[in-house]
């Protein structure tokens, strides 16, 4: 499934050119594209990332958000 992310509403420049995609990431740790599989990593696994592909590479851009709260007793 390809889904394009909105650049519209994203705040970081896309280069002329790039095509952006975003897929879930496999438990293994993989992404596919183009019926290949890519290792992004075991930790972000169920999460969607975004990747641009542009003159023949595939530039993956993840962040983990993160929120942690801890009782101050």
């Amino acid at each position: 499934m390809n889904v394009s992310l909105n650049i519209a509403t994203d705040p970081r420049p896309i280069p002329e050119g790039a095509s952006i995609y975003s897929r879930k990431v496999a438990r293994s740790g993989h992404i596919s594209y183009e019926g290949r599989p890519y290792f992004i990593s075991k930790n972000l696994a169920g999460q969607y990332i975004r990747f641009m592909v542009i003159e023949g590479r595939l530039i993956v851009d993840a962040a983990i958000p993160l929120h942690k709260e801890y009782p101050l007793c």
